[in-house]
């Protein structure tokens, strides 16, 4: 196969330091940055390097021979469910996994450690003990159960934390229990007292966590309240009806970091509610250097005539 160029489209990010990235690694391939650059790259095989970008792109741009994902998951790119021929390849990156790692278990331990109470007191000049439940009365249940959601869960489970996993379709040999398909979610959130999102954006999960999900959580534990953690995707929350459970009691509190709309509007109330800390969208930021590399490593493959690394089956569960 000939040298393949390169689409890069980055939607919302600044799209430089990506252009600056692969065009320095590219070993002389054409990088054409989308839809900065125009729409016109010549006849030369390509490939598709993409985050959230408009789909248009899979129009302008129908016969990639891999589309890459510029981030963590894939579900950005379910648009291209009904194109089996085109390789979906996931970055794995263990410096991208870690990051996610580091913010789910601070998120968690700040609920836990109860710091949101601690700060208010600190406001109040208030010198107050609180009593603090050891990590293994508390149950921490993970929504997705993936490559971040597992190394999430495991970091959580070696520090006491009684952790369980829930995914659409069952899951084997994973280093916790999984509670697996609609018929055991129920289970799965009355045992659980924090609540962790990692679900993917699909059709299927689109709006799935709201109301009815928050009232099943356990909210006579050791913690003496529910509290939720989003670290996954927005679009996976009915924020209206969260912003009703943190308003009436139903969570006690939420650590956020991804929203329905980003950067979060200036009038929504979740910024000044103070059972609520919010970040943004900051949990596991891509580093250019990490996945260009690696994304390359896959380019020189496919003009081997090899498959690339971790392709993605896009009907798997999640």
């Amino acid at each position: 196969m000939r040298p393949l160029s390169i689409i890069v489209a980055p939607g919302p990010w600044d799209p430089e330091p990506w252009r600056n990235e692969f065009q320095a690694a590219a070993e002389g391939r054409p990088v054409h940055v989308w839809p900065h650059d125009g729409s016109v790259i010549g006849d030369d095989p390509y490939v598709i390097c993409a985050w959230k970008s408009d789909p248009k792109v899979f129009d302008l741009y129908s016969t990639p021979k891999a589309v890459f994902s510029l981030g963590a998951g894939v579900d950005h790119l379910h648009v291209l469910r009904s194109r089996p021929d085109i390789p979906i390849v996931r970055v794995i990156d263990p410096d991208l996994t870690m990051r996610m790692v580091e913010y789910v278990t601070f998120a968690v331990l700040y609920l836990h450690r109860k710091i949101p109470l601690y700060q208010a007191e600190q406001a109040r000049r208030t010198w107050r003990p609180m009593h603090q439940p050891a990590a293994a009365r508390v149950r921490v249940g993970i929504m997705g159960v993936g490559v971040l959601g597992e190394a999430c869960g495991k970091l959580l489970s070696q520090l006491g934390f009684e952790v369980a996993g829930w995914a659409r379709s069952r899951r084997d040999a994973s280093p916790f229990p999984i509670f697996s398909g609609q018929d055991s979610l129920g289970s799965f959130l009355e045992r659980t007292e924090i609540l962790v999102n990692l679900l993917p954006n699909t059709p299927e999960t689109a709006g799935l966590i709201g109301r009815e999900i928050f009232q099943r959580l356990n909210r006579n534990g050791s913690l003496g309240g529910a509290f939720f953690v989003n670290a996954g995707r927005g679009e996976t929350v009915v924020e209206s009806e969260l912003i009703d459970a943190l308003t009436n009691g139903t969570l006690a509190g939420a650590v956020l970091d991804v929203f329905n709309v980003e950067p979060l509007p200036e009038e929504s109330p979740l910024w000044a509610m103070d059972n609520v800390l919010v970040t943004p969208h900051v949990a596991a930021d891509s580093d250019p250097e990490v996945i260009v590399a690696q994304i390359l490593r896959d380019v020189k493959r496919l003009e081997r005539g090899e498959a690339p690394v971790n392709v993605v089956d896009m009907g798997r569960g999640y």
